[in-house]
């Protein structure tokens, strides 16, 4: 019997029937492949130009059901594959291991794009592309040939990390050391079983469309809550019996990024199947996910400015005391949509200013595998204050623009059919990854006194007793 994700009452297979998207009728039959990209562009890297004509007609292809998508809760499978298919998910791949090779400050690009025709996208794609960079910038051997071979092949990874207190009944994830008998067996067959995992995962953000899932465990008997247990990092097939992905995240904005829960059950773990995060690009592989959280900022604004614009220009209600006879030509309204576009544009900007920053202090760490090595924490630094201004900045100015254009169209912008009011609920949700009080907080301590930012943004559950709690 297949996994299947519920919603409610409704339930979606987890896996798109759509598997070879470039055979299939319809846009995914129409749409650019990867092997044109890759043959296209040079060993040295793609131009901005080439990147934005290949992935234009996808990009398109993805928005074309996206408001209907958001309506009917309906999980984004064909886009998914329309996007592996045409190479996106490689794109920053470097050509050496089968990919396209793009900057960074491409790659944001890109992503704004993909965000003002799905912001869900992105953020569902964050960890896949997060923990590739740190594959592909400080190899950990065979896990990192195996992961980097299988991203060239199309492979799309999520990851499991999160978990619920255990007072909300989940089970945290456990590794079960696999015994003489299993292994024998697992041997047998021509694989290598090293251990099981069973327990429960929380915000496992594209879990749902992954092929395979990166995993924290401990062993039983170890305090999950304490950062000391010292967590394994397996990484699992999200095709597994024993999967289950659930897409039960409820939040009221960016729905459908193929959050919520994920079970394990006796899920098998494979020899060379485990990941480290004590290397330098690991920490800056952080920085990463900012990018893709600051970008989907950015292409929310930028969706926001065209359906506002077309708004305007197909209004005809206005007030007595307006300064025009239709809003589209009233300058009050243009001081609005000037407002907004300024603010849309710059976002953009400054989030492929960070992403070059970024690109940066992964040339300076290569070859630096000390923690404590001043390259290392100068490259961490600049990287990591770079994202966290970019973050704050992006994310008070899309908020702001999200708000503001209701201003151009009164009562009748509220209508709920037009889906206006999802932009600012995508945006705030967004912003509220790494709630942005302890960026800022961050940057003003460096500014100060030089404080090194913290090397992991990860959530905790605290063991600490609070008044009142």
């Amino acid at each position: 019997m297949p996994d299947t994700t519920s919603t409610g009452t409704t339930t979606h297979p987890t896996t798109n029937p759509t598997s070879n998207p470039s055979s299939d009728a319809g846009p995914a039959g129409q749409l650019p492949t990867f092997e044109e990209l890759r043959a296209a562009t040079a060993p040295s890297g793609p131009t901005d130009a080439q990147l934005a004509a290949h992935f234009a007609p996808v990009f398109a292809a993805v928005a074309a059901g996206a408001a209907q998508r958001e309506l009917d809760h309906e999980l984004a499978f064909a886009a998914i594959e329309y996007l592996r298919g045409a190479g996106f998910t490689r794109v920053r791949l470097g050509r050496e291991y089968g990919g396209i090779g793009a900057s960074l400050p491409q790659f944001a690009d890109l992503l704004v794009d993909l965000a003002a025709a799905d912001p869900n996208l992105p953020q569902a794609l964050h960890g896949h592309f997060m923990f590739t960079e740190q594959h592909e910038n400080e190899s950990q051997g065979a896990v990192s040939e195996w992961w980097l071979a299988e991203v060239a092949a199309g492979s799309i990874f999520g990851n499991a990390l999160v978990e619920l207190p255990p007072s909300t009944g989940r089970r945290p994830v456990q590794w079960i050391d696999a015994d003489q008998d299993t292994v024998q067996a697992a041997a047998a067959t021509g694989t290598t079983e090293v251990a099981r995992l069973t327990g429960d995962k929380f915000y496992s953000t594209g879990a749902i469309f992954a092929d395979y899932l990166l995993v924290s465990s401990v062993r039983p008997g170890q305090d999950t809550d304490q950062e000391e247990a010292g967590p394994i990092f397996a990484i699992v097939d999200a095709r597994d019996p024993g999967v289950q992905r659930i897409d039960d995240w409820n939040g009221f904005g960016q729905r459908l990024t193929a959050s919520g829960t994920t079970t394990f059950d006796h899920v098998p773990v494979r020899a060379q199947r485990t990941q480290e995060f004590n290397v330098p690009t690991g920490v800056l592989a952080y920085t990463v996910l900012w990018i893709v959280l600051t970008a989907t900022q950015a292409g929310i604004g930028t969706t926001a400015v065209g359906e506002i614009t077309a708004f305007v220009r197909g209004r005809r209600r206005t007030y007595d005391h307006a300064t025009a006879e239709t809003p589209a030509v009233d300058p009050l309204v243009h001081q609005v949509v000037g407002s907004v576009s300024a603010k849309v544009s710059a976002a953009r900007q400054i989030v492929r200013g960070a992403a070059a920053v970024v690109e940066e202090s992964y040339r300076q760490v290569r070859g630096h595998t000390d923690l404590e090595d001043p390259v290392v924490v100068q490259a961490h630094t600049r990287a990591n204050i770079a994202l966290s201004e970019a973050s704050l900045v992006v994310s008070e100015l899309i908020l702001d623009a999200t708000n503001q254009i209701f201003e151009t169209g009164g009562a009748s912008a509220t209508d709920a059919s037009k889906q206006l009011h999802q932009h600012w609920l995508n945006a705030r949700t967004v912003a509220s990854h790494t709630p942005l009080i302890y960026r800022t907080q961050a940057i003003g301590a460096f500014r100060l006194n030089g404080t090194i930012p913290p090397f992991h943004s990860t959530a905790r559950n605290s063991t600490a007793t609070t008044p009142g709690a």
